[in-house]
Formats: C-alpha cells, sequence, structure tokens
C-alpha cells in the first residue's frame, strides 16, 4: 500500500466529498481522493484535536496538512488567525487549496519535508502526526516545532497511546519543559507543548 506521503498522482481515481460540521454553525466541505491519509472519513483523531483545541489568534501552521482538515477547521472557528499550510505530499497540497477557497479560507501553502521550506516562526503549529514516517521523522517535526514557534508558543498534537503516546510525552517533555495534556481518553492523547 502506498502511504499517505508519497505522492502518487496513479491513485488519484475517485475525487469525493466529505462534510464536517464541528463547531456551532460551521458547516465545511472537503474534497479528497484516493491516496490521500484518510480520503474516506475525516480521521477521528483530527476530531478530536479539533473538539480539544483552545481558541486560537496569531499565525498558525499546519504541518503535514494533507487535504486541510485542521488548518482550515481552525481558520473558520478562529477568525484573527493566519493560516499555514504545509505538507511533504504536493498532490495533498494541491487538495487543501482547492478546500481552503471551497470553505473561503485564506492560508499561504507551501510544499515542504518538514521544516524544509519554512522559514517563519508561529504562533501556534499544529500537528497530526505522521506515525507510518516513523518515529525519527515525528521526533524531528517535534524538534524542529520548537525552532519555529515565538517564546510562549505552543504545539499541538494528537496521538493515540498505541502509536507512541506515551515515549511522545517524554520526548516533548525533553524538548519544551512545558507539556500538557488536554485530552485522554480511550487511548488518545491532544497535547498541548509551549516554548518558555
Amino acid at each position: 500500500m502506498n502511504h499517505y506521503f508519497i505522492e502518487n498522482s496513479a491513485l488519484l481515481t475517485n475525487e469525493r466529498e466529505l462534510e464536517l460540521e464541528i463547531f456551532d454553525n460551521i458547516k465545511l466541505r472537503f474534497l479528497t481522493n484516493n491516496g490521500l491519509f484518510s480520503c474516506d472519513k475525516i480521521d477521528d483523531a483530527s476530531i478530536t484535536l479539533l473538539k480539544n483545541m483552545p481558541n486560537l489568534k496569531g499565525h498558525l501552521l499546519d504541518l503535514g496538512c494533507g487535504y486541510g482538515t485542521l488548518g482550515i477547521a481552525l481558520a473558520k472557528k478562529n477568525k484573527e488567525l493566519n493560516i499555514t499550510m504545509a505538507d511533504i505530499n504536493g498532490i495533498a497540497l494541491d487538495y487543501a487549496r482547492k478546500n481552503a477557497k471551497l470553505n473561503g479560507v485564506q492560508a499561504n501553502f507551501i510544499l515542504s519535508n518538514s521544516f524544509t521550506n519554512i522559514a517563519d516562526i508561529f504562533n501556534n503549529i499544529v500537528l497530526n502526526p505522521p506515525i507510518h514516517a516513523g518515529k525519527e521523522t515525528m521526533y524531528r517535526m517535534y524538534e524542529e516545532s520548537a525552532k519555529h514557534l515565538t517564546p510562549g508558543g505552543s504545539l499541538f498534537i494528537v496521538i493515540q497511546k498505541k502509536h507512541g503516546a506515551e515515549s511522545t510525552i517524554v520526548k516533548l517533555n525533553e524538548i519544551f519543559k512545558n507539556v500538557e495534556i488536554l485530552h485522554k481518553k480511550k487511548g488518545c492523547f491532544v497535547i498541548q507543548s509551549t516554548t518558555v
């Protein structure tokens, strides 16, 4: 099976539209296709993350944005956010562009392997980590996120216990020193790590 972080246009054989109504009176629509992460439904981890996020403002990076669920939903909820969406997969990023337009969201888009092409500093970064890319890649994303946050800025992630939540918390504590579990239920953790 081709993993969602590998770009393969041959898989684009079935475009469909998903709907999401997670915040009061905010209905979202997302175009997706075969070969993209969670192409048949918005993944439960992303929904859990969105439900447990505080209100935000400033500049937010949706790192590994896929077809745009997190960044677009947060932009619709938090009108003062300036959104940047980044992904290693150009096809996923194209879908994020389409979906931002579909939902009336302004955003910047960057094709980037983690922070390779990202120079900006952000108030907040949101990440549903690419589990299948491996722990080394995930940890590098955490470390680089800390370097791209303003003082007092936060990295928000969602991760399952079975995918390494406990070791992730240890790693985040090494990097940030200020780590809070915002949600923990049925093995799913939403974690906020804040720079000092």
